[in-house]
């Protein structure tokens, strides 16, 4: 068997893949296992033993013609047609497409012959975005920043392939450490994958101003990248302390799994170095700034903490110093979000409004119980999608019995739907739901098409009873007290 496996994102996306890639060659371990990624991050495959063949999809080259000359893009599809005739020459058997992009779907339909199995997006035949699995269609309602989606991208990716980790599939490459450091460090990296999501200069230098002074016989070994190099020069002029090493562009990608596998813990933003901790298995410190999506992209490591800021200006850096001491002393303040069990990665405490959606969500998907509101807003919304549904749901009736034309209709319906999540938060989930089934209908005949259609619309309908009958009593108590 060969098997194509696309991970077209960022270093911290790949080590995600490490341990999905390490359960797929246990299952598959006489298959040929090509990974693609972008060239820019192929560092991020060195070390992986579980692939037959790394591919790069070699952007700059593809379009050095149309950068040079505008009118070369002839030369430049050339290029590209090169390439995608050398992949479609693999004949692949199965596709897995772990980037969940637009442009991964494209490529994953282009590369689709007839007997390809896939996972992951991809297109229909009319050029559509399509869903090859379940848990694409998850991922594609439930996943990303302001979704409700508590489950891990890691854990996302083994539910795609069918597979369950094993202590082994969460293990670091063997690299020789190249650089001598001190028996006990803790590693601070000063960078983050995004600008959102990093720790201000002046903000690093108060947390380990604090720190060092607290725990002066602690070497810190600042890491980062070469564009990076300002904030440690201006770390090293501030901070007095003579347990700072500076290695912060001096390293290469890989060579920082020898220098986080030996550290006591890890300090960082949302980053690489935070999931090369989880295959080092070394404690760690994320600090989660902003709109990053911890629950999905967290440290996974045994024993992992997150200390939560709304945002930078909004951290308090010398707490974080004394949160780090208190860790080294063996004591866990009380603000910090733990490492769980299960399905969850992380533990922390929700208000019923809080964790609502996420409970909606593993109810349309996990089969669990249908959680109970609080917000009279959202039974409001339910009642009205209700309202809408039916309409929809009369049009493709009458259609059926006198020929009727609906299009229009369904897309009015659609509008209202959208508006609905729009106004109301919490029912977001189901619209999601419904939105993501939708695009999973098949082009085909206009009979084919509807009959899908209307087959969405009636499990709309179901999931939408589950509130209705019990709650327009609770509705109309609303009303007299005066709640809409």
């Amino acid at each position: 068997m060969k098997i194509l496996v696309l991970q077209l994102a960022r270093l911290g996306d790949i080590y995600m893949t490490w341990p999905a890639l390490r359960a797929l060659r246990r299952l598959n371990p006489s298959a040929e296992i090509h990974l693609l990624t972008r060239p820019r991050f192929e560092a991020a495959v060195k070390g992986l033993d579980a692939i037959s063949k790394h591919i790069t999809l070699p952007v700059s080259h593809i379009l050095e013609p149309m950068v040079t000359n505008t009118d070369n893009s002839a030369d430049s599809l050339k290029r590209l047609d090169v390439l995608l005739d050398s992949l479609k020459a693999e004949r692949y058997d199965k596709i897995i497409n772990l980037t969940f992009s637009p442009f991964s779907s494209y490529l994953t339909h282009y590369l689709t012959g007839l007997n390809t199995k896939v996972l992951g997006y991809t297109r229909h035949a009319d050029g559509y975005l399509n869903f090859a699995d379940e848990v694409s269609a998850f991922f594609y309602a439930q996943v990303g920043i302001d979704r409700p989606n508590r489950v891990h991208v890691a854990d996302i990716f083994a539910s795609m392939l069918g597979v369950e980790f094993t202590e082994s599939d969460w293990r670091a490459p063997v690299i020789t450490a190249a650089i001598k450091l001190p028996e006990n460090y803790v590693v601070v990296h000063v960078g983050a994958s995004e600008a959102q999501k990093t720790v201000s200069t002046e903000k690093w230098v108060r947390f380990l101003t604090y720190f060092t002074e607290r725990k002066p016989n602690v070497p810190v070994v600042l890491i980062g990248a070469h564009s990076e190099r300002h904030i440690a020069q201006t770390i090293l002029a501030k901070v007095r302390s003579n347990q700072l090493v500076d290695l912060v562009g001096q390293t290469q990608v890989q060579e920082l799994f020898p220098i986080i596998q030996n550290a006591m813990m890890l300090v960082g933003c949302d980053s690489a170095p935070i999931h090369i901790a989880s295959l080092t298995d070394t404690a760690t410190l994320n600090i989660s700034i902003g709109r990053v999506n911890f629950w999905e992209t967290g440290p996974k490591a045994t024993h992992s903490f997150i200390y939560r800021a709304d945002s930078s200006e909004a951290l308090v850096a010398q707490r974080v110093g004394e949160i780090l001491a208190l860790l080294l002393e063996g004591t866990m303040a009380p603000e910090l979000i733990t490492r769980a069990t299960g399905l969850i990665s992380f533990a922390k405490e929700e208000t019923e409004a809080e964790s609502f959606q996420w409970r909606l969500a593993s109810a349309l998907y996990l089969g669990t119980d249908f959680p109970v509101s609080e917000n009279i807003h959202f039974y409001e919304a339910v009642i009205k999608l209700d309202d809408v549904n039916n309409f929809a749901l009369e049009q493709l009736n009458l259609h059926q019995t006198k020929g009727a034309k609906v299009g229009e209709y369904l897309n009015r319906a659609d509008e209202i739907i959208q508006s609905i999540s729009q106004l109301v938060a919490d029912v977001r989930p189901i619209i999601s739901w419904y939105q993501a089934e939708k695009i999973r209908i098949s082009p085909g005949g206009s009979e084919d098409v509807l009959h899908a259609t209307m087959t969405v619309h009636k499990a709309l309908a179901q999931i939408l009873q589950v509130y209705i009958p019990q709650d327009e009593q609770k509705l109309n108590e609303g009303v007299e007290h005066g709640a809409l």
